[in-house]
């Protein structure tokens, strides 16, 4: 058994969806804000349908939440992002099929059991890759072309999206505060970043 393969050898590769208030109360990732919102939130975002939250389990008789994920549908918009990160969005797509927007579902939150994080397995990983393969499979019921994630603005976190082939929709912080309406002197918090799902297709 591969511990590389986690999601899939001990977790049956297929994840469940939150449905109730308290269903993730055990899982803690060991970041307040995003413990918080799977313990308190994530079944609300549901039922207003504004977003969706599943978990991977481990099999057996006694269970251990190892990761959980929320997605929620998004677009990025052509025409709002600089010339620079147009012309790359759209290098792999034909002309006769460019637009002003661009089908993607955005990764909410994203959170690994502290009891799974490290130790070479790498479930953040498996997770960014079971995404994608969930949105390109035959049977996705929309088109949809990247994903992207307002990754926290910390070294570790921007570091393992690059890891997993993520780029950032603006190239520098200063164009993304002044796309945002954010004063240059402020910190931002946290970065747009895209993968295209182009490059997961055989």
């Amino acid at each position: 058994m591969e511990e590389k393969d986690l999601l899939q050898n001990r977790c049956g590769g297929i994840p469940y969806p939150v449905t109730a208030q308290g269903e993730l109360e055990s899982f803690s990732c060991g970041d307040d804000d995003l413990d918080d919102f799977f313990h308190n939130d994530a079944s609300l975002y549901a039922e207003q349908l504004l977003g969706k939250t599943y978990y991977f389990a481990t099999e057996g008789n006694d269970p251990q939440i190892v990761c959980a994920f929320t997605l929620a549908n998004d677009s990025i918009k052509a025409a709002l992002i600089p010339n620079s990160s147009r012309n790359k969005i759209q290098r792999k797509i034909p002309n006769s099929k460019r637009t002003r927007s661009y089908p993607a579902v955005l990764i909410g939150r994203l959170g690994v059991s502290k009891e799974f994080q490290g130790k070479n397995i790498s479930v953040g990983s498996q997770v960014i890759e079971f995404i994608a393969s969930w949105f390109i499979h035959p049977n996705n019921k929309t088109g949809c072309r990247f994903i992207v994630v307002d990754a926290y603005n910390k070294s570790n976190i921007l570091h393992f999206y690059e890891k997993n082939g993520f780029k950032y929709l603006y190239s520098t912080e200063e164009l993304e505060k002044e796309a945002n309406n954010i004063p240059l002197e402020d910190k931002l918090s946290s970065r747009m970043m895209y993968l295209d799902l182009i490059g997961f297709v055989d």
